[in-house]
């Protein structure tokens, strides 16, 4: 098969007819004139067609309220599916936790928190204790390091509440 080289083609390979441009201005000269001779178009338009159009129109559409519609997105399946995997999740965390949750795990400020949150009393606090827990011998050999017991003083009570207990 041939190439043929189009940037050498020098014609644009169309043609017009003989005598086209000597003849265009006395064609569009006598239709112009054609046109202001003629008063009307030929074509005559019933009364009130427009008026009734849409009537017709919808006279001639059947309408068919028989056709069944069946969704694709059943709730039911969804209420299933979601349930199934709900329950495939709860029973991987509970079962194979590798995590146990202890006292010693639990941080001591989320414990303060929850207890400040929930406004325990100490007397509520107290009977969650047993004897042996509130034994004097177990807060006397505790030791409290200084550093903890003046962070906690300065933290928790005021200056001005000291100084009038001891004027008093």
């Amino acid at each position: 098969m041939k190439q043929k080289k189009l940037d050498s083609h020098i014609t644009s390979g169309f043609k017009t007819p003989k005598d086209y441009f000597s003849q265009v201005e006395e064609q569009i000269l006598n239709e112009v004139h054609l046109k202001n001779k003629i008063e009307t178009s030929g074509f005559d338009l019933p009364e009130s067609y427009f008026e009734s159009l849409e009537d017709r129109i919808l006279d001639r559409i059947e309408t068919k309220d028989d056709a069944k519609v069946i969704s694709i997105f059943n709730w039911k399946k969804v209420i299933y599916t979601s349930a199934v995997a709900a329950s495939i999740i709860l029973m991987f965390n509970l079962f194979y936790s590798s995590e146990t949750i202890t006292w010693e795990s639990i941080e001591t400020a989320s414990i303060e928190n929850y207890i400040e949150q929930e406004d325990y009393t100490g007397y509520e606090l107290a009977s969650l204790l047993t004897e042996d827990e509130l034994n004097k011998a177990n807060f006397i050999d505790n030791q409290i390091p200084e550093s903890s017991l003046e962070n906690y003083l300065i933290e928790t009570i005021e200056i001005e509440d000291l100084i009038l207990e001891q004027v008093q």
